[in-house]
């Protein structure tokens, strides 16, 4: 029982913590941007009393989205990659908090890897059981090997899903690429690109011509 509540809370915990911390760092960097625009305001006594809050307060907010581009940029240099690591290495000695941002790094990591690194293409197979369909990611793929390993994704959430080894013979390779795989996932299906010369109907007309592929699976 414990075991399994304790299970129920990591999944919980994994599932909001990507939205709850990039939304406190956001907020967080917000805060700071807004603290520096406002004392430069009262040097101009004709801007702080002219301009509406509202303009101040999306300022604020113009400001906070460029300092954290201005952030990535400096994380995609070598000094960036040095600090970060130091950071990781330091989280890496806290008791607690290193399962869940060890965790957190990991999606974070697949999600914004290359994709032909991360996902390397889109498909469906039967599952959870036969005549339904479930659209997966291939994230290894090798050579000679009968087994795909899939990563199955939640709606509307893709960080949180299953691992299946599921046979070659039974996944249908899809059209579209990751980035489509993703969009349609997280609006539930409801959103594909257009203009690109597929449709949401002629995805499913790919696997229903596929027909059955072996024996499905069971829900987990």
């Amino acid at each position: 029982m414990n075991s399994r509540l304790k299970q129920y809370f990591l999944t919980g915990l994994l599932t909001i913590a990507p939205a709850a911390i990039t939304g406190a760092i956001l907020w967080r960097v917000y805060l700071l941007v807004d603290r520096a625009l406002r004392p430069g305001l009262e040097r101009f006594p004709y801007l702080r009393d002219h301009l509406p809050p509202f303009l101040i307060t999306l300022m604020g907010v113009i400001g906070s989205l460029i300092v954290v581009v201005l952030i990535g940029l400096v994380m995609r240099t070598l000094i960036g990659v040095a600090m970060f690591g130091a950071v990781d290495r330091l989280v890496a000695r806290i008791p607690v908090i290193k399962s869940v941002f060890g965790a957190v790094k990991q999606v974070s990591e697949v999600l914004l890897a290359d994709n032909r690194q991360a996902f390397q293409q889109v498909v469906a197979f039967e599952y959870p059981r036969r005549g339904l369909y479930s659209l997966g990611f291939v994230t290894q793929d090798e050579p000679g090997r009968p087994l795909l390993h899939v990563f199955l994704p939640t709606t509307p959430n893709p960080t949180s899903g299953f691992l299946l080894l599921i046979p070659r013979e039974q996944t249908i390779q899809l059209p579209l690429t990751v980035e489509e795989g993703i969009r349609l996932i997280i609006s539930g299906g409801a959103v594909l690109e257009t203009g690109r010369g597929r449709t949401v109907d002629e995805i499913l007309a790919v696997v229903a011509a596929a027909g059955p592929r072996g024996e499905g699976g069971a829900a987990p």
